[in-house]
């Protein structure tokens, strides 16, 4: 099921010693190749020289033996022992190959022993290459024509088998081959046409599926359906878009590859009673699912016991089987998991920010970088309790039975997108007896069945929550199977939880919120109201907004920009603004979303003080007031999620005013900008420089922007700052390369714009990352009618939609609110629990959750300003000190946690006197970057 590289791999020595033995055999194979077909074939050749090997490479497995790996995603087609398994796989063919009819007189089956003598083989997949051989051996074959789609198997062929003995061993025999090579099969009905014309009589084409393909499946089925219907099968106008939708997944080699094995969908009575007593399980426990199962018919994939009597999933279409045996993959997967569980490493690795580095909270993460390289290094088996373990996968479920049998697993989450999956699961996997023993000890199950895996962030954070969402770095992900879908949705999982624990509001964030806000208040900055009067929507929905990003794409797009600039609301978001202003254009409003004074370095890079006073600021409460100096008007709305947003609020709300809250304004300013145009009423938007994503990594930002010198060249090494990122979908282009804040930012984006009850059209005219919801627009098709009155319309709209200058003394009135002597006494409180030096495993996981419980309880008390402050740096340091935790209370692990623990007991004094001294201090970071 997870054919992984790393399951054929011997230790580092044994494998290289294996690679040193093998690579003069790989040598001296491509050598001899490349004269073969310069002899036989030298338009192979010329294919092999031209192509550039994208993602599929040869490697050795522990038994000595060849293999192919995809180089991207880490699977193998073959089993660690390819040569055994090819060979089989042709005597097999040989008692039972699978056969069409091209005559309406010829009657047969799909499936016949090979004679001695045929006219037409059809090989669907090359791959290694070690079936060719031997076929030509089994029969005297008139015509072998061979469909193989991705040249990288070819290329890898030429290392791996002997192709001069393929072209001898064809002569020998008088066999015609046809090599079909970056073809799944397509042009089958011009084959087959071709063929008849050869050969007049021919009534019967062999088919030998060698490796799944989407399409070459597709076209033998369409061959099996058609046998015996010569019109149909030759009909040119049939179309194979292939099996392309997400459960229809199949491995390259899977069980009955050669499609003829004979399988029952018949039901035991052991199945249906099992099925019987776990749906009363589902109905008294989880009645939605009930309802679910009760009425469900399996589409693609279908129960069925294979040719050795096992239960297995069956593929009807494709006719292939999920598993080579249920029972003994199952404990494999298990029994691997257990010795090296995938415990997600959310929190390893945290870069202490250069520019913040004056900050509280990463004073301390510099401190713990040692720590977390030694924690990258180790491994663990799986704990014989586990707090939380999420499986991906559940297919017939033996693996969660076994599982759950041999581990203490306090909260299972169980993830399934192929209802079929789950629906034959019901029937093999005693469910009722894991949900009573759930019921009965306290434990948790959460199921999502169905889902495409967008939703999961949301499902788990809604249980994190409940229990603090430090709980992410106890939880083990269990993946049981693969499907590119599934293991997207697991990555991308990953990364939101990354931007949960590593970019949430950590103490100096929430303190220098608070402050900035409270100045934000008192210096009169006009907020945006909740509920906008109507006559600002209807000024709002007729007038197009260009938000305009600094990516790599603006520098094509500013002709397009300065010919519409008068009829649109222009909005610049963070650095564009400098872009903008070396190409003479001036946004009506600047969006900034970070709290820091860096900001004002980067904007102040603009020595022209009047064009800054044009222009209107779009911020949120916790914008720097130095910042927010610089421009004309400054214009805020509360940022979800904040404690500042929470504190200030509450009082605001108090004192007349009901203001506006953003709920996805980050990570990044884009986000803000669009949440903003979304709230103001805009109904049509133009993204421009919004590329969260890059198809160069030396082009990651506007070339006019401050990343760059006059020359062009780069102030920072973007690469070796962040990395060359990861693929995603491109709006132009097949793909770009994006990192996990702009991939989360881009996600938030589609959620905001899948969220709005009314219309709104999003044209995205960035060349960077695909934005689900916006429509690509190449710049130069935009179409817009002319508004002349845009500027004068966009000052109407603001003085209906924000509030005038508050009352100054109103945030001072609400932080007398908070008691300071009471937050004095909670950190003291909570510096004597975790003031011991802990001696076992269990201790130090009871005070982490008694640290959580502390927080909750001492913020009841309504004049405690501590959650506010602390829960994010809590939740941060509570998941480092779980990652720590001393499994085997060795002493080097207790002495670890302790240390880790007399940190965080520091960290937890100096914010209580930093916070104590003045709870409304300004940020004073500078962007410690040289602009020249």
């Amino acid at each position: 099921m997870l054919k992984f590289i790393n399951y054929q791999l011997g230790n580092e020595q044994t494998q290289n010693e294996l690679e040193q033995k093998i690579s003069p055999l790989i040598q001296q194979t491509v050598q001899l190749n490349l004269k073969a077909f310069q002899t036989f074939n030298p338009q192979i050749l010329e294919i092999i020289q031209q192509h550039n090997v994208e993602k599929h490479s040869i490697f050795c497995t522990n038994s000595g033996q060849l293999n192919i790996v995809d180089i991207i995603t880490g699977r193998v087609i073959y089993s660690a022992t390819p040569e055994q398994e090819i060979q089989q796989e042709v005597e097999d063919f040989v008692r039972q190959a699978p056969v069409i009819f091209l005559d309406e007189t010829c009657q047969g089956g799909d499936a016949e022993p090979l004679p001695a003598v045929i006219d037409v083989l059809m090989v669907f997949g090359f791959g290694l290459g070690y079936h060719i051989v031997p076929l030509l051996q089994s029969a005297r074959i008139k015509y072998l024509i061979i469909y193989e789609p991705e040249l990288d198997n070819i290329a890898c062929s030429v290392q791996s088998t002997d192709w001069q003995q393929i072209f001898e061993l064809a002569a020998a025999t008088g066999t015609q081959l046809s090599f079909q090579f970056g073809n799944a099969g397509a042009s089958i009905a011009e084959d087959i046409q071709e063929l008849l014309y050869i050969v007049p009589d021919l009534q019967k084409i062999y088919l030998y599926r060698h490796l799944c393909h989407p399409v070459s499946d597709e076209i033998i089925a369409f061959l099996h359906q058609n046998t015996g219907k010569p019109e149909e099968l030759q009909r040119k106008s049939r179309q194979f878009r292939g099996f392309n939708m997400a459960t229809d997944y199949v491995a390259e080699h899977p069980k009955n590859i050669l499609g003829f094995q004979p399988l029952s969908t018949v039901l035991q009575t052991e199945h249906t009673t099992l099925f019987s007593r776990n749906m009363l399980a589902f109905a008294k426990l989880y009645p939605e699912l009930h309802q679910l199962l009760s009425v469900y018919q399996p589409t693609a994939w279908l129960l069925a016991q294979d040719n050795d009597g096992l239960d297995n999933l069956y593929h009807k279409d494709r006719r292939i089987f999920l598993y080579q045996d249920l029972l003994e993959d199952s404990e494999k997967l298990v029994k691997q998991y257990l010795a090296e569980p995938f415990k997600d490493d959310v929190i390893v690795g945290q870069a202490a920010s250069d520019k913040l580095a004056s900050y509280i909270h990463f004073k301390y993460i510099k401190k713990l970088r040692d720590f977390f390289l030694a924690l990258k290094s180790e491994k663990h088996p799986l704990p014989v309790a586990v707090d939380s373990l999420i499986v991906f996968g559940v297919a017939l479920g033996k693996h969660i039975e076994l599982l759950y049998q041999q581990r203490d697993i306090t909260n299972l989450y169980v993830c399934e997108p192929n209802l079929d999956f789950f629906y034959a699961s019901v029937f093999v996997t005693d469910w009722s007896a894991i949900l009573l023993d759930a019921e009965n000890n306290n434990k948790r199950i959460y199921f999502n069945i169905g889902g495409d895996g967008a939703e999961y962030f949301n499902d788990f954070m809604g249980q994190f929550y409940q229990v603090g969402a430090y709980a992410i770095a106890n939880t083990y992900m269990f993946p049981a199977y693969y499907t590119p879908e599934l293991y997207s949705a697991i990555n991308s999982l990953r990364r939101q939880l990354k931007v949960v624990l590593t970019m949430g509001e950590f103490y100096d964030h929430a303190r220098f919120g608070i402050g900035h806000s409270y100045l934000s208040i008192e210096a009169g900055h006009q907020f945006l109201k909740a509920e906008l009067p109507q006559e600002s929507y209807k000024l709002s929905a007729g007038l197009p907004v260009f938000i305009i990003g600094n990516g790599p794409s603006l520098d094509t797009s500013i002709d397009f920009i300065k010919q519409y600039r008068s009829h649109v609301v222009v909005i610049s978001c963070g650095t564009a603004i400098r872009s903008l202003y070396k190409q003479g254009v001036q946004p009506d409003f600047h969006a900034e979303v970070e709290q820091n004074r860096a900001n004002y370095d980067w904007i102040t890079q603009i020595d022209d003080a009047s064009y800054l006073k044009q222009i209107n600021l779009l911020s949120v409460n916790g914008v720097h007031p130095d910042t927010a100096s610089l421009f004309g008007q400054t214009y805020l709305a509360f940022k979800d999620g904040e404690a500042s947003t929470q504190i200030f609020r509450k009082g605001m709300t108090e004192q007349g005013f009901s203001i506006a809250s953003l709920s996805y304004a980050y990570p990044t300013v884009s986000n803000l900008a669009i949440n903003y145009a979304i709230k103001l009423g805009f109904k049509t938007m133009y993204l421009f420089g919004i590329d969260l994503g890059y198809a160069d990594i030396t082009r990651h930002h506007s070339k006019h922007s401050a990343y760059y010198n006059q020359s062009g060249k780069e102030i920072i090494n973007y690469e070796q700052h962040y990395g060359s990122g990861f693929p995603v979908k491109g709006n132009f282009r097949s793909f770009v390369y994006t990192k996990p804040e702009f991939d989360v930012s881009r996600q938030l984006i589609e959620k905001v714009l899948a969220d709005i009850p009314n219309k709104v059209e999003v044209y995205n005219c960035s060349d960077g990352a695909f934005i689900k919801g916006t429509a690509p627009l190449d710049p130069a098709n935009i179409i817009i009618q002319q508004k002349d009155d845009a500027a004068s319309i966009c000052e109407k709209i603001c003085k209906l939609a924000y509030y005038k200058k508050g009352n100054k003394n109103c945030a001072r009135q609400i932080l007398a609110d908070y008691d300071l002597s009471l937050l004095a006494a909670s950190i003291d409180r909570w510096c004597d629990l975790i003031d011991v030096k802990v001696s076992g495993y269990q201790q130090a996981k009871d005070l982490i959750d008694k640290q959580w419980k502390l927080l909750i309880d001492e913020s009841s008390d309504k004049e405690n300003i501590i959650f506010y402050l602390f829960y994010g740096s809590s939740n941060y340091f509570f998941s480092i000190l779980t990652k720590m935790l001393p499994w085997d209370n060795s002493e080097k692990d207790l002495e670890r946690f302790n240390h880790v623990l007399k940190l965080w007991r520091c960290y937890l004094l100096d914010a209580k006197d930093d916070f104590i001294k003045n709870p409304v201090k300004q940020d004073a970071v500078s962007s410690g970057l040289n602009f020249s």
